[in-house]
């Protein structure tokens, strides 16, 4: 199912000279840590560490990896172009070509006009024989390329829909390729259109207008709870490719224009228990999106985007609501 492209990385690791290789990966590829650990061993006499600490995409380089290994090749992400990794660390995308030809007619019924196309790294070679596919059956397809956070046409990050930018305006619906829905969710929210999801690892069909609601509600709901808050702690991630500090200071600097207080905090992973010693009536992250959207539910305060800080402070409306995002600019 899986391509590691043992081929370019033994390439690559010898031409750097390196004698001890860390692999860093997603939890979703970790069960194949120790072969492909092995197989790298074989073919290029290097000794190889697997990273165990959890691996939430490209933007969450082991930056400690100099400490112990003299490169590191993370697998399962595209490399963000802006982000400037360095050239010690090799971004190894793991390409998944599966079949969804049974997929692909439970999805046209859902569809509507024009169809953008998105998927994640591990499908975007997909996109040729899908966009033909929608063109031959009646959909004029458009596939847009991201700004400079994103490697591919057509592909999206958890952070970063860019790709639907060009789209706008052209595209009445889109097709989502890939797992999980919180990808397709941003572009729900942020466009109001149809959204299917073909979900390749499931083998199902699925269209996002009743999460879209279900999420916006609870987002909804946070911002109100967070409305007559007083102090604010902004939360910093250290993560190499989700540390957006300047934002954090901006966010402080607007909280407290506004009568309120606020302190910056800075942790790599977040959780709630290392929250425990601040006094806060609202917690404000600035980290991955995701966070506040998956995990609100385990913070017993408000845990809040940028943007729904703006809306508790009345300097955006809820019509102009949208999910967080990480961009190149």
């Amino acid at each position: 199912m899986y391509d590691f492209r043992i081929d370019l990385v033994a390439e690559w690791i010898t031409g750097k000279g390196a004698n001890t290789v860390a692999l860093q990966m997603p939890e979703g590829l970790k069960v194949h840590a120790q072969s492909i650990a092995g197989e790298i061993e074989e073919r290029t006499g290097v000794r190889c560490v697997i990273v165990a600490d959890p691996c939430y995409g490209a933007c969450d380089v082991d930056r400690r990896f100099t400490d112990y290994a003299d490169v590191l090749v993370q697998f399962g992400h595209a490399d963000i172009p802006s982000m400037h990794a360095g050239p010690n660390v090799l971004f190894v995308e793991v390409f998944m070509d599966m079949d969804i030809s049974a997929l692909l007619p439970k999805a046209l019924p859902l569809l509507k006009g024009t169809v953008g196309v998105l998927t994640t790294v591990q499908h975007v070679r997909m996109l040729p024989s899908i966009t033909r596919w929608l063109e031959d059956n009646g959909h004029p397809a458009l596939v847009g390329k991201g700004d400079d956070r994103i490697a591919f046409e057509g592909q999206v990050l958890g952070c970063n829909i860019t790709a639907v930018e060009p789209l706008k305006g052209r595209a009445d619906s889109f097709l989502y390729v890939g797992s999980g829905n919180f990808h397709p969710l941003s572009v729900a929210i942020e466009t109001s259109l149809p959204v299917v999801v073909i979900d390749p690892l499931m083998q199902e069909v699925r269209e996002l207008s009743e999460l879209r609601d279900r999420i916006l509600r609870q987002r909804h709901g946070a911002i109100v709870r967070a409305s007559d808050a007083r102090r604010f702690v902004v939360l910093v991630s250290t993560k190499v490719g989700q540390n957006r500090m300047d934002l954090a200071w901006s966010i402080r600097r607007m909280l407290e224009e506004n009568g309120r207080k606020a302190d910056v905090v800075v942790l790599e992973e977040f959780h709630p228990d290392r929250l425990l010693p601040f006094d806060a009536d609202a917690y404000v992250s600035t980290a991955c999106p995701r966070i506040a959207i998956d995990d609100h539910l385990r913070y017993p305060k408000p845990l809040l985007t940028p943007v729904e800080v703006e809306i508790v402070l009345g300097l955006r409306s809820w019509d102009d609501y949208r999910l967080d995002s990480i961009t190149s600019d």
